[in-house]
């Protein structure tokens, strides 16, 4: 009795693996040997720069103003990988363009460039009339400008300035 139970047990198994290794056979003759999935496609976009606001538009046809101005005082070519000084600016522009305030707003203490600084903006007055957007309600436009001194005393404006010469 207990071969007989045997018997059927394995009988009853036969079946469902035999089912298995066709399904298998059945599932690899469907296979196309020359079948390539399909790549992700990858998109090499570089974002461009960043439009411009109306006030870095401002900032830069202002410091091409006093580039022109203070022409000889104008670092040509590249900046010096290691700068004598950096003056920040901070000044007003009525709606004619004419500079109405300048304040030190940063600096390393290097007196004489602050100097400078302050005496080729002043120069430059009157800068190109700000357009209505960027006047305040007091009629004026607040901007701020840095100026790059090399050793011997000319600068760069930040907004125009050509990149540094590479300090290696």
């Amino acid at each position: 009795m207990n071969t007989q139970l045997s018997q059927r047990r394995r009988a009853a198994r036969m079946p469902a693996w035999w089912m298995i290794v066709v399904a298998t056979l059945v599932t690899a003759g469907c296979v196309n040997p020359d079948f390539e999935p399909r790549k992700p496609l990858v998109l090499n976009l570089t974002p461009g720069p960043a439009p411009l606001s109306a006030l870095d538009q401002y900032k830069i046809s202002a410091a091409q103003r006093v580039t022109e101005v203070n022409a000889r005082e104008i670092t040509p070519g590249n900046p010096q990988p290691m700068l004598r000084s950096v003056v920040s600016l901070e000044y007003w522009v009525d709606r004619n363009g004419n500079v109405t305030n300048v304040a030190l707003y940063r600096s390393n203490g290097d007196h004489e460039a602050e100097r400078i600084a302050m005496a080729s903006l002043r120069r430059a007055s009157p800068l190109p009339a700000p357009s209505r957007a960027l006047v305040d309600s007091s009629g004026r436009v607040r901007a701020v400008e840095t100026w790059l001194f090399n050793n011997d005393g000319r600068f760069q404006l930040r907004s125009v300035a050509a990149p540094q010469i590479d300090g290696q």
